[in-house]
């Protein structure tokens, strides 16, 4: 399958898509005591949904877990593959997220091992103070589960006022 030539470092993120941000941070944090929690609308500068240019709005909320970000989704506009996944399977674990800071050559190994792209985004994110480079890779046959690779190094995405 050519998956043993994709190294990948620790996961850095666990995504859940929701279908109410607000609903579901408040039974975590009562039930679990997780948080704080950083909440904020985001709407990629560039997005391709199946290379084609697409423009959804998110809410998001995020906290750490440790090494971990526990991140939930809540599609707002747009088309996205997190609005289908919404639609057609309702709420739950949506996609595993793997900082690399070979970005371009991870890439092309997943390309090279037959795993297509389904959608990419470029954009500054205000939440990290950084330049956002991502793609999330159809890897459903292999597990139900998407994987997101995103620019950085490991950790490089967990939120500063929060490790």
């Amino acid at each position: 399958t050519g998956l043993d030539e994709i190294e990948l470092p620790p996961v850095s993120q666990i995504v859940m898509v929701v279908q109410d941000v607000d609903r579901v941070i408040q039974l975590y944090s009562s039930t679990f005591g997780m948080g704080p929690w950083t909440v904020y609308k985001f709407a990629p500068e560039k997005h391709w949904l199946m290379e084609e240019p697409s423009y959804p709005k998110f809410l998001m909320a995020k906290a750490t877990l440790g090494d971990i970000e526990l991140c939930f989704m809540q599609p707002l506009e747009g088309e996205s593959i997190h609005k289908e996944f919404l639609e057609t399977h309702g709420e739950g674990i949506f996609n595993l997220v793997f900082d690399v800071p070979n970005y371009d050559e991870v890439f092309d190994k997943f390309i090279k091992a037959g795993f297509k792209p389904l959608a990419r985004a470029e954009s500054y994110v205000e939440t990290y103070k950084k330049f956002l480079r991502a793609c999330y890779f159809d890897t459903r046959s292999i597990g139900g589960l998407l994987i997101e690779i995103r620019q950085g190094d490991r950790g490089s995405w967990l939120m500063e006022s929060k490790r």
